[in-house]
């Protein structure tokens, strides 16, 4: 009996928290599992140009101690093996017809792996210049032997600039069994607005904040619910309402009429499309990520970014119109619909099977 094909993906570290990147790295391994694959996760414990908090000796004996019992925050499908490495090194890394890795640092890692470890894919979720090394992030783009898969199509043009390498756009999928419309567009009140609050100044919820305070002092019936995968913020309002890594997410999105998005950087903006997919009118900053899905007028209104005044008036302009917040949200709603997990996972697997 002719045996599965093997893949390894390989992720920059063990989160202990929900992270989109990540999210979807397991999402892939998961669903592809279920197309008859046998996958495998690798996590090293020492990957180059990362911070850590702890040293690496106290991090090994965590991962001992840890093991891989129990992830609080994502569900894996039975069969799925994984594993700790000190690094991705070839004496570290199972042997693999595919390896998949993510973040410009592991890549340029996997890229030294022997061919016994796999055909290389490189999934390139956002410009990742955010710490600097722009030489390096350049040069993981074009590593030897490796297709890069990117999910928006402004990477594809970027990556293009420093390599001849294949590039295959694959945009993020969202479970459309899980967030879709569960409450109607219509009949929501318009002055429920939902966010993602986050402590990394380049997702911009200080400025997002800002708005919404300037938004109450104009529509006192304003209310609010953040959510996060950080702690509550000091000194909330009672109309602000905070839930961390809260399991009802698609409850929430369905709850509230509009969605907020004030982020500097985006590689694709999954929290953004999974409030579209929930019925949420979506205001965001106008960057690339969000261009993918946010057409100003018809499926979003866009702002300029680290502008409070703007969002805080493109707030209360679906709030006081109502007819207009609807016909965003449904024409919002109708246009994601493409970015489905079936369709991501097709097109991966060709990508797969075409290197084999």
């Amino acid at each position: 009996m002719k045996r599965p094909i093997k893949i390894n993906f390989i992720l920059p570290f063990k989160p202990r928290r929900p992270a989109g990147g990540f999210k979807v790295m397991y999402e892939y391994a998961n669903r592809l599992k279920r197309k008859g694959y046998d996958v495998h996760l690798t996590f090293p414990i020492k990957t180059p140009f990362m911070q850590y908090r702890l040293p690496f000796f106290i991090r090994w004996g965590l991962s001992i101690v840890e093991g891989f019992r129990t992830c609080r925050w994502f569900d894996f499908d039975e069969g799925i093996t994984m594993s700790y490495a000190f690094s991705v090194k070839d004496k570290y890394v199972t042997d693999a017809d595919i390896v998949i890795a993510t973040w410009w640092a592991t890549v340029l890692d996997m890229g030294k792996l022997s061919p016994r470890k796999g055909k290389k894919i490189n999934l390139i979720q956002g410009f990742e210049n955010w710490d600097g090394h722009e030489d390096l992030l350049f040069e993981s783009y074009d590593m030897k032997d490796t297709v890069n898969v990117v999910v928006a199509s402004y990477l594809e043009e970027l990556v293009s600039k420093y390599t001849d390498n294949e590039i295959v756009l694959i945009e993020n999928g969202i479970d459309d069994s899980v967030f879709h419309v569960k409450r109607e567009i219509a009949g929501r009140q318009p002055y429920t607005v939902a966010m993602n609050y986050s402590l990394q100044e380049i997702k911009g919820s200080k400025y997002g904040l800002d708005a919404l305070y300037m938004v109450k002092e104009r529509v006192p019936e304003l209310q609010v619910e953040l959510f996060s995968i950080f702690p509550e913020p000091d000194g909330l309002p009672d109309w602000i309402k905070f839930h961390r890594a809260p399991d009802d997410l698609p409850d929430l999105y369905n709850r509230n009429a509009i969605f907020i998005s004030n982020s500097f950087t985006e590689g694709f903006g999954l929290v953004s499309v999974e409030a579209m997919f929930c019925g949420c009118a979506l205001i965001c900053t106008d960057i690339q990520g969000h261009k993918e899905y946010a057409f100003d007028g018809d499926t979003a209104l866009l702002v300029e970014p680290g502008n409070a005044m703007q969002m805080a008036e493109k707030i209360c302009c679906l709030i006081e119109n109502d007819a207009e917040r609807i016909a965003i949200a449904k024409h919002g709603n109708e246009y994601v619909q493409r970015f489905k997990w079936d369709n991501a996972v097709d097109k991966m697997d060709r990508v797969v099977k075409s290197l084999l």
